[in-house]
């Protein structure tokens, strides 16, 4: 009778497992997150209620993350962790370590996949070889190839495998990267055609017996979305790159998407059950996890956390100044913070004219104390000013690209432009029209000189683009400059005025 009994047992345990269907589902979880950019510590957030009260309150930080996902797992034992790039880059201990702090912390995590994104290769492609040789998981992306020798420059896929299920994930860096990092940090490799190795690796996954297969992207929500559409057989693309915040997965095809925002504040959770006999999706719900302050960070965590901020030292904790304003970016319009920037830049090299990327202005700074770590975290990216001289009529269409939208939006200095259904109307330089004849000055930073066509429309060969002497880095000068004002105050002066 016991026999019998615990045969029942096992009878009713598989028809819980599996169903009582024709086909047998297995349960699976992923916990993923993108976009870390080095925010070891809490940073405070704004949130509105629906009668628009604003509430203010601390989120994220590696230890506060690690107890959350510690925690989801102890609920979902059928698990993997995924990490979808960017971990590097967006503080000071990212840059005084070279990103050595980021990985030293991935190795806590229990991740089962990584995947490179752009900010990865800030500090240099070897470096960054150096720093991931001996990490303890995966690190995938199938996209970049080595070609100094003729294979991946890491693996392009991996299987993990949790209880019944082999699950494959392959890795993609941007397709845009050479656009989105300095080409000297890239040396030696290529990017592949995104569609045409994924549709290779869902081949060979299937053929090898994974049930599932996910990507681990940063390709950015809308080259998930475009992928979904163009290539079949891909379950779930885990997404980086553009910060969205999805809070359900969203469904294209019969792929599911997800992506976690960004810095940490956000956990992701994909459950999903898979069809065994079909080797699909059977169900799937997930939502983000807001990593909030008020539990008991992960102890470990914590004091690796510590140990390495104690590196940044009391120096960057130093009050400069006092912004009397709110500093807000904006990526595709004028910002104050964006003028403030450009007019120290065009003030330090002497230059007519000065531009500051969008992209490289990192943080938003509420008025109150500024310190040194702030404008680490709003310029993190180590750059210094360069200079290039152009005709006004080069000048003229550098601003006609800027106007249609083509390039990264800049912030300016020294100049004034209307723009009107996507068409350059009028612009100034000083108060005067554009002498189309006359030799103009521009400065920018290192990154946009390395990407005049990318942004301007410019042909590179025909342009000069030297370095600043002094040969500062652009937050020291930022520094210098806060430190000399004291109390600085800045509004947006309309230097770019949209017409309807």
């Amino acid at each position: 009778m016991a026999r019998i009994r615990s045969n029942l047992s096992a009878i009713f345990l598989a028809l819980f497992l599996f169903g009582c269907g024709a086909s047998r589902n297995a349960s699976l979880t992923v916990f993923h997150w993108n976009d870390f950019h080095a925010q070891n510590i809490p940073r405070e957030v704004t949130s509105k209620d629906s009668s628009g009260v604003e509430t203010r309150y601390r989120v994220g930080g590696a230890a506060i993350l690690k107890h959350y996902l510690d925690s989801m797992r102890t609920t979902r034992p059928f698990s993997i962790t995924l990490h979808a790039g960017d971990e590097f880059q967006g503080t000071p201990i990212s840059s005084l370590t070279k990103g050595a702090s980021q990985v030293r912390l991935l190795g806590e995590y229990g991740l089962d996949a990584f995947t490179f994104g752009n900010h990865e290769f800030d500090y240099g492609r070897e470096n960054l070889e150096r720093l991931f040789s001996k990490v303890g998981f995966p690190v995938v992306s199938a996209d970049l190839w080595d070609k100094t020798r003729g294979r991946y420059f890491v693996k392009p896929v991996t299987i993990i495998k949790r209880g019944p299920l082999r699950i494959g994930v392959i890795g993609l860096a941007p397709k845009n990267l050479f656009s989105l990092s300095l080409r000297n940090n890239l040396r030696g490799l290529e990017v592949l055609p995104v569609e045409k190795v994924v549709r290779k690796f869902v081949r060979e996954l299937r053929e090898s017996g994974c049930d599932v297969v996910i990507v681990l992207s940063h390709l950015g929500y809308s080259g998930d979305k475009a992928l979904a559409r163009k290539v079949k057989g891909i379950d779930i693309i885990v997404g980086g790159h553009s910060h969205t915040a999805l809070r359900r997965p969203v469904k294209i095809n019969n792929t599911v998407i997800v992506q976690a925002g960004s810095r940490g504040r956000y956990l992701g959770v994909l459950d999903v059950k898979v069809d065994l006999d079909d080797d699909r999706l059977a169900s799937w719900s997930g939502f983000l996890l807001e990593t909030r302050e008020g539990v008991k960070p992960d102890s470990l965590m914590q004091a690796v956390v510590d140990s390495l901020e104690a590196i940044a030292g009391k120096e960057l904790n130093q009050v400069i100044g006092i912004l009397e304003t709110d500093w807000v970016r904006h990526y595709k319009s004028e910002s104050n913070i964006g003028d403030w920037m450009a007019d120290v830049t065009r003030d330090f090299t002497g230059s007519d004219v000065a531009f500051q990327n969008s992209g490289g202005i990192r943080k938003n700074l509420p008025a109150g104390e500024i310190k040194a770590r702030d404008v680490w975290e709003i310029a993190p990216f180590g750059n210094y000013f360069v200079k290039f001289e152009v005709s006004g009529k080069v000048l003229r269409s550098m601003l006609e690209w800027q106007a249609a939208g083509k390039g990264e939006f800049c912030q300016v200095s020294g100049l004034r432009y209307v723009v009107k259904n996507r068409k350059l109307v009028s612009a100034t330089v000083q108060g005067h029209p554009i002498d189309p004849d006359r030799v103009y000055s521009i400065a920018t930073n290192n990154y946009v000189g390395d990407h005049l066509h990318d942004v301007f429309g410019l042909d590179e060969s025909a342009v000069t683009v030297v370095p600043v002497k002094p040969n500062y880095l652009d937050r020291d000068v930022f520094i210098d400059y806060i430190k000399k004002q004291g109390r600085v105050r800045s509004v947006v002066q309309g230097r770019i005025r949209k017409e309807k």
